[in-house]
Order: structure tokens, then sequence, then C-alpha cells
């Protein structure tokens, strides 16, 4: 599976990279409307954890809960597929993710329990997951 050309621009023009979207053990959730992709998101599986990531919505979408329900969404599928802890790395937007009930965790933990998700390997090879911040959600048995 490629990543449609359309989510790669939607990705790069809210300043994320798509590389590792089309590994086998990456989901991806998208909503659209007639303009195209709202918003979007991913989960790279590192059983029993997951990396939530690519988690962005357009402009003109901001604001409206468009975000916070296909991450609820996701959180769902992931709890109900087994999934029992979920992270992610994000500098910038904390308090959306604590309100998400995501806490802040050191970097190391998360890059131990994702060692093979294809995110954490690209950042421990470009040098980059020394500047991430690192939060973490535990989620309830189905």
């Amino acid at each position: 599976m490629t990543t449609a050309p359309d989510i790669t621009a939607f990705l790069h023009a809210q300043g994320l990279d798509p590389h590792g979207l089309d590994d086998p053990d990456t989901l991806l959730w998208t909503t659209r409307d007639a303009n195209g992709p709202i918003a979007s998101a991913a989960l790279e599986l590192a059983r029993p954890a997951a990396l939530l990531r690519s988690v962005a919505v357009r402009p003109d979408r901001r604001g409206h809960g468009a975000g916070r329900r296909l991450v609820e969404d996701v959180l769902a599928e992931a709890t109900a597929g087994g999934i029992r802890r979920v992270y992610l790395f994000s500098t910038d937007a904390g308090s959306f993710w604590q309100h998400m009930g995501f806490r802040e965790v050191p970097v190391p933990e998360a890059a131990a329990a994702l060692a093979g998700a294809p995110q954490v390997r690209r950042y421990l090879a470009d040098g980059s997951l020394a500047t991430e911040v690192a939060w973490r959600r535990d989620l309830d048995a189905p």
C-alpha cells in the first residue's frame, strides 16, 4: 500500500512528514469532505504499545473537534485491537494531548517501547529523537 498523494500533500502542508505511513504495521485514518482531507491520524503498531502520529487537522476545521473525535476513534480501535499504551511525540501541542488524557514521559521510555516503529527508527537514525517530547496514554482493557 502506498500513501495516497492527497494525504501526503495534506501532511506536508501541516508540517508533518508522511515517511513510514505505508509500512504494513501502520494504520491510517482520514476524514474527508468535498475539499479533501479534513483530519488524519496514524498508529504504528509495536504491540502491546503503539505510536500515534501524523495527527493533523486542516486549518479551516481546527477548533471544531475534528481532531479530538478522530483521536478518540483511533484510541477506541486501538483498545479493541489489544493495544495497552499509546505514545506520541509532540513538542508544541502538549495542552491538547493533556486534555486527551496523555501525560509527558521520558523520551527513552517511548523509544524503548516503540523500538520497531518506523518513526522511532527514523528519529534515531537522523538524531532528531533528542529534540522530541514524549507523551503516553494507558488504555483500558476492552
